[in-house]
């Protein structure tokens, strides 16, 4: 069996992530948008696994000027559980397979920084284990932060806009030195901005919108605290587990990283988009973070579930010195 390049994304690929349950030991979800969000890949390399013409691993990589972005690595349910996938690691030929992908895509796309990287939650040990069998090691973390509002409030002076070099000037000015910067999705859709009333750009940030069927929250009693959702009002009302649907902001920008306007940007476009919940990631050395997270009241589901931990991990020697540049496509 040998994988096959392609540089564009299989569609079988659709059909095994959305038959996919995410997470281990933390949250359980599935993505209910698969189908739209995959066939916004930038730059994919895509290789694919099979037998019988039926698909058995992808490997999915974004190509980028700085390196690559491990998008995808899924296999098909059969080899899904922790026991079965360190059974099928540890036989030669298909690890061998996998690391001659590594090296292939890395000498032909290495990217000036020569990084290799993904995202992986913490608490998540199957995903964990399996990208330490080919070298890769936890050098940064995110903070999984969520905003969440049973009412949000309303801002006037919040709006929608079309990208412009103004809203590119001031993103680049916050981002521009943090590791991996690149703006391929940035001017794509609108920006929510609040301005003074002469006119000047005081916050923006670019919002995605998701959508999960959650099969477990984060936490002790995550299991429990889903099954009891339908019967918490004020609850249900944030997390709708058969199909929550959340924004995802990205592109954070606020002058003088006040707290006050972050909270009305994001309390004021909860209520522009008819959302109530919000996740947000970030390097947890991002400058505007590391200054407001303990002045912003976060919302109930902060008290509730806490912050989380994403690992960003790298394959080699790169050290990330500077705080990850998040796109939220990444990670959804």
């Amino acid at each position: 069996m040998k994988f096959e390049l392609t540089e564009s994304i299989n569609p079988e690929l659709v059909s095994l992530l959305e038959e996919t349950t995410l997470g281990t030991n933390g949250a359980m979800y599935r993505h209910l948008d698969v189908r739209e969000r995959i066939s916004q890949t930038d730059n994919p390399l895509c290789f694919s696994l099979r037998r019988n013409d039926h698909l058995l691993a992808n490997i999915t990589f974004c190509k980028r000027d700085f390196g690559l972005y491990l998008r995808y690595f899924a296999f098909d349910k059969r080899f899904q559980s922790k026991g079965k996938a360190r059974q099928t690691m540890q036989k030669s030929a298909l690890k061998q397979e996998i690391e001659q992908v590594f090296q292939r895509v890395e000498k032909e796309h290495a990217g000036k920084l020569h990084m290799c990287y993904a995202y992986i939650d913490a608490r998540n040990a199957r995903s964990k284990w399996m990208s330490e069998q080919f070298g890769f090691q936890t050098k940064a973390k995110l903070a999984t932060q969520t905003f969440s509002r049973r009412f949000p409030k309303k801002s006037s002076r919040l709006s929608r806009e079309t990208p412009t070099q103004e809203h590119l000037t001031l993103i680049k000015s916050t981002y521009a030195h943090y590791t991996g910067y690149f703006e391929h999705y940035m001017m794509q859709g609108e920006m929510h901005c609040l301005r003074s009333a002469d006119g000047n750009l005081l916050a923006l940030a670019k919002f995605t919108g998701v959508s999960w069927e959650i099969s477990r929250l984060p936490g002790k009693w995550g299991g429990i605290l889903v099954k009891a959702l339908p019967y918490l009002p004020i609850l249900r009302k944030m997390i709708q587990v058969k199909k929550h649907q959340f924004l995802v902001p990205e592109l954070v920008c606020i002058v003088d990283q006040d707290a006050a306007l972050l909270t009305e940007l994001f309390s004021g476009v909860l209520s522009m988009e008819q959302r109530h919940t919000m996740l947000w990631w970030m390097d947890e050395r991002d400058e505007l973070y590391a200054k407001v997270k303990q002045k912003v009241r976060w919302g109930l589901l902060h008290q509730i579930l806490g912050v989380s931990t994403v690992d960003v991990v790298v394959r080699g020697d790169y050290e990330p010195k500077e705080p990850m540049f998040i796109a939220a496509f990444d990670l959804i």
